[in-house]
């Protein structure tokens, strides 16, 4: 297979939720970095997407209005309802421990953390809070999703987003 990957930190596997998923290869304690994200390039109209070379929206993030392409294995973290990690914006993209990731278990994030809009598709995440598709947006969660994931949300999505995110915390009292 051309995706595999492993380091001390992390493999590629096959996985039960779909296709391919990023596991732990070691612990991981809550809070911790699991890796920095590869970032290949930023896709523009002048560089679009190399499809004859495999690359797939699918493969691509969208951190503040930009398009990024993902590389291996950062390009397989794949949705979870109830996920064990979430990828912090700041210099850089980083993947974090939500909670503790014992080694063999599937790295997971949730696709709605820092997304206003974009594609729905089922989910298979298997988390006993799942949702039963990955969803739309951050602001169609259930509100105590969105209040957990408020810690969580980058610095230009609560730039882009003041006004919602500040009527959202109004509502929920802080």
């Amino acid at each position: 297979m051309d995706d595999e990957y492993e380091d001390n930190d992390v493999q590629v596997l096959a996985s039960g939720s779909e296709g391919l998923g990023v596991f732990a290869a070691r612990q991981f304690n809550e809070g911790e970095l699991i890796r920095s994200v590869n970032v290949l390039r930023e896709i523009t109209d002048a560089e679009p997407l190399r499809t004859e070379a495999g690359e797939r929206p699918e493969h691509c993030a969208y951190p503040d209005g930009r398009v990024v392409l993902y590389g291996i294995p950062d390009r397989y973290y794949n949705h979870s309802c109830d996920p064990r990690a979430w990828e912090r914006h700041d210099d850089a993209t980083e993947i974090i421990a939500r909670r503790p990731i014992p080694p063999g278990d599937e790295i997971q994030v949730d696709y709605l953390i820092n997304n206003s809009g974009g594609d729905s598709r089922a989910c298979n995440c298997g988390a006993a809070r799942c949702r039963g598709t990955t969803g739309y947006s951050f602001f169609t969660l259930p509100p105590e999703i969105q209040h957990e994931y408020l810690p969580l949300l980058a610095p230009w999505f609560e730039r882009r987003h003041a006004q919602e995110l500040a009527d959202l915390r109004c509502r929920q009292g802080g």
